[in-house]
């Protein structure tokens, strides 16, 4: 694999990110989405996969490791939202009457608030891959040959 490929590689582990972080906002928001398009565990998403796949020959550059802290809390933001929509409470049914709206809305700002996160880290994320991008791009095609 040479610095063309790598790089490469390093775009399209973006592009699924950004793919992922926008299946996680549609989520959210509302609209349907697969459970595989939104994986909860960061060594399951495309992105995950080809860093603790093939990304790992990169594991001698000083970028590499600060993918991981990031896509890892990403993930644990995600996580969040994923409880949040999905948690069934037991209710009874004069609380469901009277705290109904006041739950939905304390809910819809709760999400809010984490999909906020979501995003933050998700630049976080993508900054730290451009590091590494960066890095790569000022390699040597000899060193470049010695991480393969």
């Amino acid at each position: 694999m040479d610095k063309k490929q790598l790089i490469s590689h390093l775009r399209a582990a973006k592009s699924a990110h950004i793919k992922w972080r926008s299946y996680a906002q549609a989520l959210v928001a509302g609209l349907p989405v697969n459970d595989d398009q939104v994986p909860v565990i960061h060594t399951d998403c495309t992105f995950g996969k080809w860093y603790y796949g093939p990304g790992q020959r990169l594991s001698s550059l000083p970028a590499y490791h600060a993918i991981e802290t990031p896509h890892e809390a990403l993930h644990g933001i995600y996580m969040q939202i994923f409880k949040l929509l999905f948690e069934v409470e037991e209710t009874g049914f004069f609380q469901k009457l009277i705290g109904a709206s006041k739950k939905r809305d304390d809910r819809k700002e709760q999400l809010n608030a984490l999909l906020n996160s979501l995003i933050d880290m998700s630049k976080t994320l993508l900054a730290a891959i451009e590091m590494l991008e960066q890095e790569v791009m000022h390699m040597e095609d000899g060193e470049i040959a010695a991480l393969i």
